[in-house]
């Protein structure tokens, strides 16, 4: 069986700790002199206090972040899955409010190539919309959950957007230890340093790393989320990238203009799904 190494605050006790046995053991044994002596004593027993309360009130890790990243890969794997069999093999969108009518950023998986169109999230196969999967992100709940505890207001601003991204997956939910972004135009790359659940990634991209792209996982899906949201604008994710030996994760996403498509062009798209493909995927989004 595996020991599992002591945190960096049993450490830090375990040193104060020693350093107070050193301190009080120097006074015992040596002649310093009565102001030395008792200088010693007490720089030991501070020493000594103050490693038994960072041992007290200190408390390591609940569950493995392994576990932990590994805990969606599954679940992104299956929907993947279904997707693929539903005839939905593009890459995902999320759909800022005003695509959708809806009050929040929805997921989106369209059957054919997708511009930026209305789609109804009621009805995914509409005869005047493109048709495909439509779901809440798989990040909702940390978004209402950001609302709620943390006041979450999304700025418009990309400079801003930046910022609010990195204190929230460092600050907040400490899921890497730096996260720096490159905003070029409409392409945002998102760098993750130090990416606690990168084994979640490793076993997604062991399976394929298209996976990525077609269901996002959390994390990437809040980053999506936040874009779409406050840019306004409808957002993708292209691909995600993993760097194991310096346990980096980037994600690349790019966002598309809005345009509205002609009756004709809408009328066509949804008609190319197959009757088969809209029961199934209806039952799904009932």
């Amino acid at each position: 069986m595996k020991i599992k190494k002591p945190d960096n605050y049993a450490i830090a006790a375990i040193l104060l700790l020693a350093a107070a046995v050193i301190l009080v053991a120097t006074a015992l044994v040596t002649n310093l002199g009565e102001f030395v002596t008792a200088a010693f004593v007490v720089s030991g027993t501070s020493c000594a206090l103050t490693g038994i309360v960072i041992l007290t009130f200190a408390r390591g890790e609940m569950v493995d972040a392994r576990h932990v990243g590994i805990l969606t890969a599954q679940w992104c794997m299956n929907i993947c899955r279904i997707e693929c069999d539903l005839g939905i093999t593009g890459n995902a969108y999320f759909l800022p409010p005003r695509i959708t009518g809806e009050a929040k950023v929805m997921q989106f998986n369209p059957t054919l190539t997708y511009s930026g169109s209305k789609v109804s999230a009621k009805d995914p196969f509409t005869k005047t919309g493109a048709g495909g999967l439509i779901i809440n992100p798989c990040c909702e709940q940390w978004i209402q959950d950001l609302r709620e505890r943390n006041a979450l207001v999304i700025p418009a601003k990309e400079e801003e957007l930046v910022v609010l991204i990195g204190e929230i997956m460092t600050d907040i939910f400490e899921f890497a230890s730096r996260v720096s972004c490159s905003w070029r135009d409409n392409t945002v790359a998102i760098t993750f340093h130090q990416f606690r659940f990168i084994d979640g990634c490793r076993a997604v991209a062991h399976e394929s790393e298209e996976l990525c792209a077609m269901n996002p996982c959390p994390v990437c899906s809040l980053c999506g989320v936040l874009i779409a949201e406050g840019t306004d604008a409808v957002v993708t994710l292209d691909k995600c990238t993993i760097n194991s030996s310096s346990h980096e994760v980037t994600a690349v996403f790019s966002m598309l203009p809005f345009q509205k498509v002609t009756p004709s062009a809408e009328k066509l798209s949804s008609d190319s799904v197959p009757d088969s493909h809209v029961n199934e995927i209806a039952e799904i989004n009932s």
